[in-house]
């Protein structure tokens, strides 16, 4: 009889994420319906002279479809908007309060950052297929220092309409730079994607996948104290990524003072146990395939 144990249930996804992708789904919905109820209203209507009742029947279908999902749409629109205002002006005067009383710089818009800031903003910014060749947008910016070390911390924009990315980011700069490396929450996972490099943590292999060019720098990162930190880390810390000379963390987008404050915290207790001879190895190179 096996005795093996059961996996531990999924860490679960943050509400926000859940509620982001729902928002995407019925807007892609909705979208492609009045697009095609549209294509086939005017498109009939430029050739069709009338007479026929089963066609007229049809497209006055499709005239109340186009027309239905034209209203939804805005409205639907509408209340996202209202929705992104009621929790944008509450989350900024928290995080400017919180930076005021922690020292830090605060910036609302992206054209007060100045040049320094979002050339680092740029460095940290998801790296994704998705909307790949659009301008990202940045805004709520807050950066100082957190345990000797300088913190950031941005909203994040790429693309429009329906498509639009939205990432909240909050980074830690390095000592030097590192070659990449990312941390992801198995939960983020829409298909289950196999392990690279299987750890001798059965819970960390379940919960999280660790991706990178070379397995051995992988297993070099992802020390035992490092995923006995993700084991029990808040499930708000969902992707860790190292971005060049830094340690990037994605957080819900409904930012508050406490959860920044958490996550800068992982971030430095994952930049100050990273092994010696790691930094000794691989410090000041962008790719493990370049480095040998």
């Amino acid at each position: 009889m096996s005795t093996a144990r059961p996996n531990p249930p999924r860490r679960k996804r943050p509400v926000t994420r859940a509620r982001k992708r729902v928002s995407r789904t019925i807007g892609t919905v909705v979208t492609t319906i009045g697009v095609l109820s549209t294509a086939v209203t005017c498109g009939v209507g430029e050739v069709y002279s009338g007479g026929i009742q089963a066609v007229d029947v049809g497209l006055g279908v499709f005239l109340v479809v186009m027309l239905l999902t034209w209203a939804v749409g805005a409205v639907w629109a509408s209340v996202v908007l209202i929705g992104q205002a009621a929790v944008r002006i509450p989350r900024r005067r928290r995080l400017r309060a919180w930076a005021k009383g922690a020292g830090w710089a605060w910036f609302a818009k992206g054209k007060q950052i100045p040049a320094q800031q979002a050339s680092a903003a740029s460095v940290c910014q998801p790296v994704r297929d998705l909307n790949s060749d659009k301008r990202a947008r940045f805004s709520e910016l807050l950066t100082g220092h957190y345990r000797g070390r300088m913190g950031l911390s941005f909203h994040f924009e790429r693309g429009s309409g329906y498509l639009l990315e939205v990432e909240q980011v909050i980074a830690r700069r390095l000592r030097n730079v590192l070659p990449p490396v990312s941390l992801i929450d198995r939960a983020e996972d829409d298909v289950f994607t196999g392990q690279q490099v299987r750890f001798e943590s059965a819970t960390f292999n379940h919960h999280w996948r660790v991706d990178a060019e070379d397995p051995r720098y992988a297993s070099a990162f992802t020390h035992p104290r490092l995923m006995e930190l993700l084991n029990h880390a808040d499930d708000s810390v969902t992707e860790i990524h190292v971005r060049g000379d830094f340690l990037v963390s994605h957080a819900p987008t409904n930012l508050t003072p406490q959860l920044l404050e958490t996550h800068l915290r992982i971030l430095a207790e994952i930049d100050d146990g990273v092994p010696e001879w790691v930094w000794r190895e691989y410090a000041g190179t962008t790719s493990v395939r370049r480095r040998t």
